[in-house]
């Protein structure tokens, strides 16, 4: 029996591997996921590289009415540079990142030791403008504090009575840059990918088989009908594997890639968790392809099929999408539901965190 359902097995592999679509989906396909993730990686990590290594360069507009201010800018390292004529459209096509705005006013308000006031342009819809903006108010912060401690002492108040809170921060996540918030995208990808790696032969060994007028011919072999099925269902299955490791692979190629030498990024995954997330993905790839091999067979064209076969991916990889923008902590409890709690555990082995027995 187990000889008929390899020959089956064969047969329906050997007859897809010649298939240009079961190849595309198996073999490039899954590249397509690490690519793209590897080009956000990148593109990330040299913004926040650029804005972290070179001093700020800030546009200022008015600097004659604030010597005081500028001379403090350049003191902390930032390269003051005239602003353009018009600094919000500026500022909005991405010609200057932000534009520290200082009116007629401020000198004079300045010197009789009132609040002055500036105005900081800047786009925080894009991500070089909102690391110039957040290293620009710590700057602004720091003179301001300084301002105000000096008018205290000159009143003969010790600023520091004044202060309730002595404030430091801790990064825990050292060595950790922004662009590792993109790995949450790891799992939805080796899900949407579990869900198609297989799914044109589980198609056309199906339904494509019933519209060829194959299928009858087959039936007639002496075998049994379930061997039939679990030889159709092992090919499908092998497929899906082969994608799946094809991804992880090209996972683990692009993370090496984007963790070069002199980039931030510093992410690598071992040989344990390439395996790690290959045992957790397998009884969803047995149910994937078993979900396949159900609709492929109660559709009633190859056409109809592709449709419904082509929506299945989106219902399980939905919660790891929701799991990029807000992340929570596993829980026993969610192990139990299906889909989801692989979206965890993927999540926690790719990210390098402890994962529980």
């Amino acid at each position: 029996m187990w000889r008929r359902i390899y020959i089956v097995m064969a047969k329906e592999m050997v007859d897809n591997a010649r298939d240009r679509r079961s190849l595309l989906v198996a073999m490039i396909y899954p590249l397509l996921g690490p690519l793209l993730l590897g080009l956000m990686i990148t593109m990330v990590t040299r913004v926040v590289e650029v804005d972290q290594s070179q001093n700020i360069r800030l546009a200022v507009q008015g600097a004659a009415h604030g010597p005081a201010l500028v001379a403090y800018l350049e003191k902390r390292g930032v390269t003051v540079v005239a602003a353009p004529a018009h600094p919000e459209e500026a500022v909005k096509s991405g010609k200057v990142k932000a534009v520290l705005a200082i009116p007629r006013e401020f000198a004079v308000k300045f010197a009789a030791g009132q609040t002055a006031p500036i105005s900081v342009i800047a786009n925080s819809s894009r991500l070089p403008g909102l690391i110039a903006l957040n290293r620009l108010a710590i700057v602004l912060g720091d003179f301001n504090r300084d301002v105000w401690s000096r008018r205290l002492a000159s009143r003969g108040v010790d600023f520091r009575v004044l202060r309730p809170l002595d404030i430091k921060t801790v990064n825990v996540t050292a060595g950790i840059n922004a662009a590792e918030i993109l790995l949450f995208m790891v799992p939805p990808l080796i899900i949407f990918n579990v869900f198609m790696g297989g799914v044109y032969l589980s198609i056309d060994t199906t339904s494509g088989e019933r519209e060829r007028g194959s299928l009858e011919p087959l039936l007639i072999n002496p075998i049994e009908r379930w061997a039939l099925m679990v030889g159709k269902y092992l090919a499908a299955l092998a497929f899906t594997a082969v994608a799946v490791a094809v991804q992880i692979a090209a996972f683990k190629v692009m993370f090496d890639l984007a963790g070069g030498s002199g980039s931030t990024f510093n992410h690598s995954m071992g040989a344990l968790d390439m395996l790690a997330m290959a045992i957790i993905a397998l009884p969803l790839m047995m149910l994937a392809v078993g979900v396949q091999f159900i609709i492929a067979t109660v559709t009633r064209s190859f056409k109809e099929a592709q449709t419904y076969l082509g929506l299945l991916p989106l219902l399980p990889a939905l919660p790891g999408l929701v799991l990029v923008f807000s992340p929570i902590e596993a829980e026993g409890w969610m192990m139990a539901i299906p889909t989801f709690n692989q979206t965890l555990l993927l999540g926690q082995i790719v990210r390098g965190e402890a994962v529980s027995g």
